[in-house]
């Protein structure tokens, strides 16, 4: 059995991925263990949302991890030390609640967190010894190429991330132009 190093998803990274339709997908195809913190299961990422036929017509789509949970595809965790609390108590300062518990789990742990947080990523990056950071586009090009995802099911990935999940990369992503070439390409 392998050991991958351990990676917890934070609430918009867990939405663009789940949004894509293909979670279970990426999951496996990952060389992570993945977490979720309680918190953000129970309180943040509970909706995505499934373009209608008109803007007013967008309907709700409840985000059901439970078969990820069962299948130890991905696993919960919740905050179980007072060094974990007292983190998040600092990072709540300057943090939503599931970016703090996420990254009090991390860096308390000495596990990995994805975040495209700009924010977040800079907190948690200041932290001695900074959190390991990870975007949503890195794991879509980890699946992409561990799975040999082809060209126009990736690039329907990426609209599905998008358009239900308001996943927009930066401009400052390492892999920004990768997913240019790719969600912008012709005939997609």
């Amino acid at each position: 059995m392998r050991h991958f190093e351990s990676l917890l998803l934070d609430t918009n990274c867990l939405l663009n991925l789940y949004a894509t339709g293909h979670l279970r997908n990426i999951c496996v195809s990952l060389p992570y263990d993945l977490w979720v913190a309680d918190y953000v299961v129970e309180y943040e990422a509970l909706f995505i949302r499934r373009p209608g036929s008109t803007d007013a017509e967008d309907v709700k789509e409840a985000v059901d991890l439970i078969p990820l949970f069962k299948d130890g595809v991905c696993q919960q965790m919740c905050m179980t030390h007072p060094a974990e609390e007292d983190t998040y108590v600092d990072l709540a300062a300057h943090l939503d609640d599931g970016e703090a518990i996420t990254g009090a789990l991390a860096f308390q742990r000495g596990y990995s967190v994805a975040t495209d947080d700009r924010k977040a990523r800079r907190v948690l990056g200041q932290l001695n010894p900074p959190v390991k950071l990870v975007s949503t586009l890195k794991l879509l090009k980890l699946w992409a190429e561990e799975s040999r995802v082809s060209m126009d099911e990736l690039a329907s990935a990426m609209e599905k991330m998008q358009s239900c999940a308001s996943y927009i990369p930066s401009v400052h992503d390492p892999l920004y132009d990768w997913w240019m070439s790719i969600f912008c390409r012709p005939g997609s």
